[in-house]
């Protein structure tokens, strides 16, 4: 399955080998790799550079290794959370800024409600009510709906909903860093207010299947936080 790496840089080459195998598919999510002694054999190299290739891997969140009888290294599936993180620590040093975000914002966002508006379904609606009535509970009880499940969730549903899985970690990474920077922030009970009355004006519009009116109130809704936040 693997080639020698002995005359190239030998962990990386280990690494960018089994990574390779987990993309293409060649093993999937749950296949058990190779022992350490065929790994080591295949690929020519050292025990201690084969486990520090694997450590990384596993990092990455491409393998999990199983210790004790009958374990190794297994494939695993990336999911969004080591996605997100993986995001996180590439952006750590590049200053993105509430305007970058709201950029992003504005050309997915507005496109979610204006589907929703189209497609949605009376369950679909209904648990939009949920996540508001669940902010709105939060409000009332003197919380500003930061970091809230309910209020993030409003949004990730629609990008959810459209079965796209690009969009649903796109949206999910945005409105992580989002939170973020409220957390910095810490906007007051104001903010949350607009929060709580711009979902239910969004809400409204896909309930009345408005797909118009659902765009412009999402996009408002992204501009008033942007200006809210952009201090």
């Amino acid at each position: 399955m693997f080639t020698s790496a002995k005359k190239q840089r030998v962990s990386s080459v280990v690494i960018e080998q089994i990574k390779g195998a987990i993309l293409s598919g060649e093993v999937k999510p749950g296949d058990l790799l190779p022992s350490e002694k065929e790994l080591i054999e295949q690929f020519g190299v050292s025990k201690h550079t084969l486990r520090e290739a694997l450590r990384t891997l596993e990092a990455m969140g491409f393998i999990t290794i199983k210790r004790g009888a009958g374990g190794g290294p297994v494939v695993s599936e990336i999911g969004l959370e080591k996605t997100r993180e993986s995001f996180t620590n590439f952006l750590h040093f590049k200053n993105v800024s509430v305007r970058d975000l709201s950029e992003v914002r504005k050309l997915i966002e507005p496109y979610l409600a204006k589907r929703a508006a189209e497609n949605f379904t009376e369950a679909d609606i209904a648990q939009l009510h949920t996540y508001q009535k669940e902010c709105e509970e939060l409000y009332n009880r003197g919380e500003t709906l930061v970091g809230a499940k309910a209020e993030i969730g409003f949004h990730t549903y629609l990008a959810e909903n459209t079965g796209n899985t690009i969009l649903l970690v796109i949206l999910d990474f945005v409105n992580n860093l989002l939170t973020s920077v409220k957390e910095n922030l810490h906007p007051g009970m104001d903010f949350a207010k607009a929060v709580l009355d711009a979902h239910q004006e969004i809400i409204d519009a896909i309930e009345a299947h408005d797909s118009e009116k659902a765009y412009e109130s999402m996009l408002k809704h992204i501009q008033e936080v942007e200006t809210a936040l952009d201090v």
